[in-house]
């Protein structure tokens, strides 16, 4: 018997969709993103306001973090498919730092590992620690992605890091849902 193809392209389809790791969300939140304004890494100030009209991904880490260090490979492959996609922006927090010296530090994992990550440093809160847009964006840990759309909405998050996915698998996570903001999806 000889399968029509309108069969085969359904079946060829479904072989090859690819569902998101189960730390994605698939459903869009539809919650603003809080403003912030924070220095980066080079003593710039930047807020949210700055990526108005791009779809915007945020990545809340820290130098201690060894699952957002651990993240980093494959958000530097996005970063790096990204890079000439005007409409396309990664803002790296570091967040919850505790050492005194946590930018000396954060400078140093850049340049070992050469990411070329747009880094701002997280503000400290009433409490006194260094989580001031950490709170404001309400999280159980990080790392923590937020995927936002042009118009400061957030559509998508990332918690966590699945050490199970290679960093292809990981990249394609984080294409997939930038891919989905993009398209207003």
């Amino acid at each position: 018997m000889k399968a029509s193809p309108l069969f085969l392209s359904l079946f060829l389809l479904a072989v090859s969709f690819k569902a998101p790791a189960a730390n994605l969300t698939d459903t869009a939140l539809n919650q603003p993103a809080p403003n912030f304004k924070l220095k980066d890494i080079n003593g710039k100030m930047v807020s949210l306001a700055d990526f108005k009209g791009k779809t915007l991904v945020i990545d809340f880490w820290a130098t201690w973090c060894e699952p957002c260090r651990n993240s980093f490979p494959a958000v530097k492959m996005a970063v790096e498919k990204y890079k000439n996609d005007p409409d396309v922006k990664f803002l790296f927090i570091d967040t919850r730092e505790t050492e005194a010296n946590y930018r000396v530090l954060a400078k140093k994992l850049m340049a070992d590992n050469h990411y070329p990550f747009h880094v701002v440093f997280d503000q400290k809160s009433d409490d006194g620690k260094m989580n001031a847009t950490y709170k404001k964006y309400v999280m159980p840990g990080i790392p923590t992605k937020f995927f936002i759309d042009g118009k400061g909405i957030i559509k998508y998050k990332s918690i966590g890091y699945v050490p199970e996915q290679t960093k292809e698998e990981a990249a394609e996570d984080i294409e997939y849902l930038i891919e989905k903001v993009k398209t207003g999806k």
